[in-house]
């Protein structure tokens, strides 16, 4: 691993990873103190895929340059980003689950 070129660019990708997952823990563990949690979701998912789209093209750009060490560190980073954005969408409702709640709360009988 010592004669192995490492280049900058692919460690700030790492990092980008490493603050996007953190924003999307901060969020989803203080969902309720944030006042409109969901649009705050939708630019950290712009954000997301944004990132995406960057490593995409950086490990395309790259190609064979990139070494084995760096692609599993982007691959994981970019795993473990996916494992967060469940635990944020179990905190939205759908619009349907809300409407259906308030008409239930109405007691329209038909």
């Amino acid at each position: 691993m010592a004669s192995e070129n490492f280049d900058e660019e692919c460690l700030l990708k790492d990092i980008n990873c490493s603050k996007l997952s953190a924003a999307i823990t901060k969020l989803t563990f203080s969902w309720n103190s944030y006042s409109n949690p969901v649009r705050e979701a939708h630019e950290l998912m712009d954000r997301y895929r944004k990132l995406s789209l960057e490593i995409l093209e950086y490990e395309q750009r790259m190609g064979s340059k990139l070494n084995k060490y760096q692609r599993a560190k982007l691959d994981t980073s970019m795993e473990d980003l996916a494992k967060v954005i469940p635990y944020m969408e179990n905190k939205i409702e759908p619009s349907e689950i809300l409407e259906n709640k308030s008409i239930n709360k109405r007691d329209f009988h038909f």
